[in-house]
């Protein structure tokens, strides 16, 4: 009876070895990727549900064209620091194309997390990358129509 009482305790001991809490780098990474994956797929009660009460409104207007004029093909987190256990920056990129156009454009986000009782995005910026995503102005693509020569060059040996 005590063998099993004992093997009892530590299979207790074991399990309560493998639930240890999250870490903050961990919370932090599992909220973006909710967020981000439900933005991509448009649905943007379950992305509000991470983004803090003030930055909201600016979430929702930056992301009115998502899903009309630009379609989202791929969103992956790229990166992570934390500033300290209460901030974070996590880097984000999107792949997307315009409705009209077949031109695969990337853009990477930085979005600056905080955590509150919970971790919500507090702001976001365009790092790097292709103009548009949240609806800046492009500056209009300019196309050559001139018509080019597309044969070889004719050598004549004699």
């Amino acid at each position: 009876m005590a063998t099993k009482v004992g093997l009892w305790v530590l299979g207790l001991a074991l399990l309560g070895g493998c639930l240890a809490p999250p870490s903050q780098s961990q919370r932090v990474t599992d909220s973006a990727r909710e967020l981000n994956l439900a933005t991509r797929f448009g649905r943007m009660d379950v992305a509000l549900g991470h983004a803090a009460k003030g930055a909201q409104q600016s979430f929702l207007e930056r992301r009115t064209e998502w899903g009309k004029n630009i379609r989202i093909v791929d969103i992956e987190l790229a990166g992570l620091a934390m500033k300290d256990e209460m901030n974070a920056t996590i880097q984000v990129d999107v792949a997307w194309v315009r409705v009209n156009d077949d031109t695969l454009r990337t853009t990477r986000l930085a979005q600056l997390w905080r955590d509150d009782g919970g971790w919500h995005l507090v702001r976001e910026t365009r790092a790097a990358g292709d103009l548009g995503l949240f609806g800046e102005p492009v500056p209009p693509q300019v196309i050559d129509d001139t018509p080019r020569d597309v044969q070889f060059a004719t050598k004549v040996i004699r």
